[in-house]
């Protein structure tokens, strides 16, 4: 956190405990005195004594209202703590960020905004100061509309008590002034840098050095370069915002508590907010700085582009609800060039962004480039979900190598894909447990922090399990554990935390140290939605098939074997496979699912078929019974087939006579 958003907080909380009124008596009590206690053995040296406490006050999870009368009575204290940094800093994140819990949900009501507005614009300095306070506090950042409306007008007192309030309200407004910096007014644009001047965010800073640089007014430009507090490359600024907003990053990106699940348009004088999904807010942030660097010429933008790209198809492909806006950022990624998408996902394989790869590997696919060395990396990764991905697409283009048909052949056995978060700042410690994860075909998602951890989910549509180490650098384990039982679908998922016997978390299991058994067996039973990964399974059986044709069958075929047994979208082709190896083995496999009355028709016709090219290949020895009994079925297709496989092999000829009847 930059001091300017600091101290914009600190105002901000300030106000929250005089609107908001002070927490029950007793729990408020507890908290300070607990607090009280951690802050003297911080100031007399004692850190240990001093972080027992700090872990006290965060155990006892505090209401919106406790934490809020204790900044209203500390506020000095945490920021001292904040400035430390480490532990500290991130006992008084916690505190912020739970005293900002309780006006997540903003009031959006325009017209009770403009309304209370009006205040803002009185004569008296208190009531003026008062109404800023409290305009915040109950609209967030949907009390900028009314005020931005102002900066356009010709009543010279209203604009300066407009910018006076915007500047006050500390980060919450910095999103909506950016979107008004983009008026086709040029007196909001002016207006608005006043604002954000005054504001110190420095996550308007790419904004404003492309103002300087690139404004249709001279004016804004010449306003814009004198307020501009950093000089630099105005596209190389866009960008590195971008990658903030994009990775969530801590001091720069966008925190919790400032995604309301929109984003905001300015024409004029007129600001207003639009739906966005929650999960891609960021993503949608970072989109437009990249759009804008990329029109400016910058070299990265387009890769970075791709991957945001990526990560949208990845976050919005798992709803129905949401699947046209999922094809549309898919066809928007296919607009890039090959060489932009193939360097997203070498970056996604690099970063361990398994979900993001995966987009990137489907749009690549069959598309006409020559560059597959993303397709590699990601088939060299231990990450199932990339690498069964890697090795469809290549063998779309014909690679047939071992790596290749070695996950193809796991692919077709997979019933769906289990994803196990693991969040520990820890490296050697995580990367040990993703690594034995991932030997049993689980996807494994690692992050060094909390922030991290939980910024992984805008991309994890499902998780298996949990694995969160306490501390971790940014947040304890009972924030992060919180967060997710806060979140529905996350509300029984098993969450494991590593620690020791002081350690106590709700709403998770307590373990010195976690190992993939463990978690493994802690997976729930598949629910219908999450069982249907027949079509990844499908399509490694249809490359199979492919590559089983052109002679490359022979070492999968147990795994063929063992896969003969799915549904019909998998099985038929995993059949086709079978009667291509060339295996005589194979041929009792096939000839099970020809005599199994209870396979449809489609997939005993596929067996049948596959013997007769079983035999051909290999003069496998087959049973004719198995045939003849099968035709007399009444089948139509089932007997065609049937009587090719005694044709093929000598059977004997079952004459037909032609009747009337």
């Amino acid at each position: 956190m930059s001091l300017p958003r600091a101290l914009a907080a600190r105002f901000l909380l300030a106000a929250s405990f005089l609107v908001l009124g002070a927490a029950s008596a007793s729990a408020q009590d507890e908290v300070q005195d607990t607090f009280d206690r951690g802050m003297n053995a911080y100031r007399a040296g004692d850190y240990e004594g001093a972080r027992a406490a700090f872990r006290e006050v965060v155990a006892a999870s505090p209401s919106h209202a406790d934490a809020v009368a204790l900044l209203g009575e500390s506020e000095d204290a945490i920021l001292e703590l904040l400035i430390a940094g480490g532990e500290f800093e991130t006992f008084a994140r916690e505190i912020l960020a739970t005293s900002s819990a309780g006006t997540r949900e903003a009031i959006r009501d325009p017209a009770a905004a403009a309304r209370e507005a009006e205040a803002v614009f009185s004569e008296d300095l208190t009531t003026r100061n008062e109404a800023i306070f409290a305009l915040g506090i109950r609209y967030g950042p949907f009390a900028a509309p009314p005020l931005v409306a102002e900066l356009g007008g010709a009543n010279e007192s209203r604009r300066l008590a407009a910018i006076y309030a915007l500047s006050r309200m500390g980060s919450r407004i910095t999103l909506p002034l950016l979107a008004a910096s983009r008026s086709d007014d040029e007196q909001v644009r002016m207006n608005v840098l006043h604002a954000l001047n005054a504001l110190g965010d420095h996550r308007a800073d790419a904004r404003i050095a492309d103002m300087a640089m690139n404004d249709a007014s001279a004016t804004v430009q010449a306003l814009a370069a004198g307020v501009l507090s950093r000089a630099g490359d105005p596209a190389q600024m866009l960008v590195d915002q971008a990658w903030a907003w994009f990775s969530n990053d801590g001091a720069s990106g966008l925190s919790a508590v400032e995604n309301y699940s929109v984003l905001w348009n300015c024409e004029g004088t007129r600001l207003a907010a639009y739906d966005v999904p929650q999960a891609v807010v960021a993503y949608e942030l970072a989109k437009h700085d990249l759009l804008r660097a990329h029109a400016m010429g910058h070299r990265e933008a387009a890769m970075r582009l791709a991957a945001v790209y990526g990560a949208e198809v990845a976050a919005l492909g798992g709803s129905e609800d949401l699947a046209a806006q999922a094809d549309a950022q898919r066809n928007a990624l296919l607009t890039l060039p090959h060489s932009a998408i193939n360097e997203a996902l070498l970056w996604a394989v690099s970063a361990n962004e398994p979900m993001i790869a995966e987009a990137l590997i489907g749009a690549l696919d069959g598309a006409g480039g020559r560059d597959w060395s993303g397709f590699h990396s990601a088939l060299a990764s231990g990450q199932s979900g990339p690498r069964v991905a890697a090795a469809i697409a290549l063998a779309h283009q014909g690679t047939y190598n071992g790596a290749v048909m070695q996950a193809l052949a796991q692919a077709v056995g997979y019933e769906a894909i289990r994803v196990v978060h693991v969040l520990d700042g820890d490296a050697q410690r995580a990367a040990t447990l993703a690594a034995a994860l991932q030997q049993h075909g689980v996807l494994v998602m690692v992050a060094g922090s909390g922030a991290e951890g939980l910024a992984n989910l805008r991309t994890s549509l499902t998780v298996d399990a949990f694995v969160i180490a306490d501390p971790l650098p940014d947040h304890y384990a009972s924030r992060v554990v919180s967060h997710l039982r806060a979140m529905q679908r996350f509300a029984e998922t098993p969450v494991f935390v590593i620690g020791n016997e002081q350690t106590e978390v709700e709403g998770a299991e307590i373990v010195e140290s976690a190992d993939a058994a463990a978690v493994i067996a802690a997976f729930a039973e598949l629910d219908s939605a999450r069982s249907r990964y027949d079509t990844v399974a499908a399509s490694a059986a249809r490359a199979l098939a492919h590559a089983a044709h052109d002679g490359h069958g022979s070492g999968v075929v147990r795994a063929l074997e063992a896969a003969a047994g799915r549904s019909d979208a998998v099985a038929i082709n995993v059949l086709h496979a079978l009667g291509y190896s060339g295996e005589p083995s194979a041929a009792a496999t096939l000839q099970s699912v020809v005599a199994d009355t209870k396979r449809s028709s489609p997939a005993r016709s596929a067996a049948a078929m596959a013997s007769a090219n079983l035999h051909a290949r290999s003069g496998a020895v087959l049973d004719p019974q198995v045939f003849q009994a099968a035709m007399l079925e009444g089948d139509a297709a089932l007997a065609a087939a049937c009587a090719r496989v005694l044709g093929v092999i000598g059977a004997g000829h079952l004459s037909a006579g032609v009747a009337l009847q």
